[in-house]
């Protein structure tokens, strides 16, 4: 598991989206979440801009919406989903069943797409693009006419629908540029041209973060925005997120893996490109252009370390860089960096960043791999911090925990019996679920309940088996699927591990029945399986349901690191929001 981690505020995205559509003036807004949601993730955001009123999602690649789409279920709540690259064999059909819709710039593509649609015997949805001037995707002004009639002849065949008629800007980031102007009256000039064939388009849409930060009369029925979704300015030189009313959303952290002190004139990772000038405090970050930082940051990217902001000593190296921490400094292994964050707190931004090596914004966020651990705030409108008991270390801590807005969400208060409500954790791999295990070994006590539930091969048993090694319990850890229980004793002072599947059992009465060396109240419990059946071993109890994606090739199996996520509902006073804060990476 990566030593870093991305800290993603869904209610910034919340508010983001609000600001946007209030910016739209009437028009829908299409939440623009390609490339995994600027690096932020793509379903989380997707279904927080939904929940701010998002009618439309956009994404690039076709496969990109296909994984949307399964990823998001029943979350869509009727949002439509546009994709625009695509190749000439791909997947239309099953778009067409999971009901995407197509940005197409040709009639070759609009073919392929049809043919696709008399296969399955009903219509594909597209939304026809002109290059108005862009000079990338899009019919030329030549060509758009064509492809309008073929379209409609299409639809009167019933094998499309021409639902939408789109195009982008070049320069909608520069106010008083020509062709801001020229693109927006050749866009009116092919809507015209298009209803004079006959088409009569539901939505038009121009607008992009730039054009509805700048205030562009062009947002006729959809708006598109991006990069000011996530809470970036897409006019960095004109307005910064405040001056737009948007607030970043993305906090990329890491710690100080190692503090030393080195001497006057040492040179500081490859090449010596940093040679400290006095006798100093230097601090090795584990992260590095592996983990999406840019090797142009080099003596150049900014950080924030106690309380103060400080720049990259040296070169920036595959998985780790150097900060010369001063002379004086006082930190200590463990403690926190701050690569880019909001800037409420003085730490850096992504747009700092982006002026250190000479980019854009943009990059700064969708550079960012997959490996990074992205942990979400807010994912509904009651965070932890607002829960009974919380407190300002709670609070500091709960940036990595999130409560789910489930069906029967738990209200502020209410949580059964004093205990707190659902709790995501995100565990890219298997071995992030056996140390999120191993956690959870320091948190549990004799007598305590964990409920385990999930699709067959979400992780349970290797969550158990971290949990087995945290407790320092004899033998190896496994599926009791063919013995149905197996008590682990202790090797030291603390509790056992009573490990129980469920899954044959028609009742828990049949345990009466089996041989165990343990009593639950000298043993920690845990049931696979066992949601609906073992609650009542005890009152208070921890229930973790384990989820994984679907649609993942690597999928089947425990080792083949495909768990995504954890989530946590403690039932009693037992199981505090303190407690659950316990169980942070």
């Amino acid at each position: 598991m990566s030593q870093s981690r991305l800290v993603i505020d869904l209610d910034a995205i919340r508010a983001n989206a609000a600001r946007l559509l209030e910016a739209a003036g009437g028009a829908e807004l299409m939440a623009v979440v390609k490339a995994n949601g600027y690096g932020h993730g793509a379903a989380p955001v997707a279904r927080a801009a939904i929940e701010s009123g998002a009618s439309y999602l956009g994404v690039a690649q076709l496969d990109e919406a296909l994984d949307l789409a399964t990823a998001l279920g029943t979350d869509r709540r009727g949002a439509r989903i546009l994709a625009w690259i695509y190749g000439p064999d791909a997947d239309f059909g099953g778009g067409i069943v999971e009901e995407i819709e197509f940005g197409v710039s040709s009639v070759e593509a609009l073919e392929a797409i049809a043919r696709a649609a008399r296969a399955l015997g009903r219509p594909a949805v597209v939304h026809l693009k002109m290059d108005t001037g862009l000079g990338r995707a899009g019919a030329p002004r030549d060509h758009w006419e064509e492809l309008v009639r073929r379209a409609l002849r299409l639809a009167a065949e019933g094998a499309v629908v021409a639902s939408g008629a789109w195009s982008h800007f070049a320069y909608a980031d520069d106010p008083g540029n020509p062709t801001i102007a020229a693109q927006s009256q050749a866009f009116a000039d092919g809507l015209e041209a298009a209803k004079r064939l006959g088409a009569r388009f539901e939505v038009r849409h121009l607008a992009n973060s730039a054009a509805l930060a700048t205030g562009l009369p062009v947002t006729y029925d959809l708006v598109r925005p991006g990069l000011a979704l996530y809470g970036l300015s897409p006019v960095p030189a004109l307005a910064g997120p405040a001056e737009l009313g948007l607030t970043p959303a993305m906090t990329f952290e890491s710690f100080l893996s190692l503090v030393k002190t080195v001497a006057a004139g040492q040179g500081l990772s490859y090449g010596h490109a940093y040679v400290t000038p006095t006798r100093t405090v230097t601090g090795l970050v584990p992260a590095g252009y592996a983990d999406g930082i840019p090797r142009a940051a080099t003596n150049r990217g900014p950080v924030r370390v106690g309380g103060r902001n400080l720049t990259i000593a040296g070169r920036v190296c595959m998985d780790q860089f150097v900060l010369d921490l001063g002379p004086d400094a006082a930190d200590q292994a463990g403690d926190r960096v701050v690569l880019f964050g909001p800037g409420a707190q003085g730490e850096p931004t992504a747009q700092d960043w982006a002026d250190a090596v000479g980019t854009i914004s943009y990059e700064i966020t969708t550079r960012l791999p997959a490996h990074l651990p992205r942990i979400y705030l807010g994912a509904s409108r009651q965070t932890v911090r607002d829960l009974p008991g919380s407190s300002p270390e709670l609070r500091e801590r709960s940036a990595r925990l999130v409560l789910h807005s489930s069906e029967n969400p738990v209200a502020p208060g209410e949580c059964e019996a004093g205990g707190s409500g659902p709790v995501v954790v995100e565990l890219p791999t298997a071995g992030d679920t056996r140390a999120f295990g191993r956690r959870l070994a320091g948190v549990v006590r004799a007598g305590d309940l964990v409920i385990l539930s999930g699709e067959l091969g979400a992780g349970k048993t290797t969550l158990t088996q971290g949990l087995g090694e945290g407790l320092n319990v004899r033998g190896r850890v496994s599926s009791p699927t063919f013995v149905i229980a197996r008590f682990h004793p202790p090797l030291g002072e603390g509790p056992g591990l009573l490990h129980v599947d469920a899954y044959r059992l028609d009742s828990l009465d049949e345990l009466d029945d089996l041989d165990l060396d343990a009593e639950l109240a000298d043993a920690v419990t845990v049931v696979e399986w066992g949601s609906g059946l073992a609650e009542r071993l005890a009152d208070e109890r921890l229930e973790i349901r384990l989820e994984r994606p679907h649609g993942d090739p690597n999928a089947g199996g425990e080792e083949a690191g495909n768990v995504r996520l954890a989530w946590l509902n403690g039932i009693g006073q037992r199981w505090q929001p303190s407690n659950l804060a316990d169980l942070l990476p």
